[in-house]
């Protein structure tokens, strides 16, 4: 198989997020992965950095979803990632909480 034809079955085997339902499973899952040591922080950080830059995440980030993914960056934060807050998933005022968390 030459790579033109391994990056096509990659990338039709990637799944797409488009739904709301999806993106939360997704999350789920990350948060699980990064919970029980089955993926290294950078991975997730990696997953939530995908997320993050969907073209369609202003309509996917529901209350519920936009917790998980504070969630999973602050779990993030604890196991040594320094970055800086993602205004998307922190407005000013609940930036200026999770700095005094952490």
């Amino acid at each position: 198989m030459d790579k033109r034809n391994a990056n096509e079955n990659v990338d039709s085997s990637e799944k797409k997020i488009s739904t709301e339902s999806e993106l939360k499973e997704f999350l789920l899952n990350v948060r699980d992965k990064l919970t029980d040591g089955s993926a290294a922080p950078v991975y997730v950080f990696t997953a939530l950095n995908y997320v993050m830059n969907l073209e369609n995440i202003y309509s996917l980030l529901t209350k519920e979803n936009k917790e998980l993914a504070r969630d999973i960056w602050l779990r993030l934060k604890q196991a040594g990632i320094q970055l800086k807050t993602p205004p998307l998933l922190f407005g000013s005022e609940e930036e200026e909480v999770a700095s005094i968390n952490s």
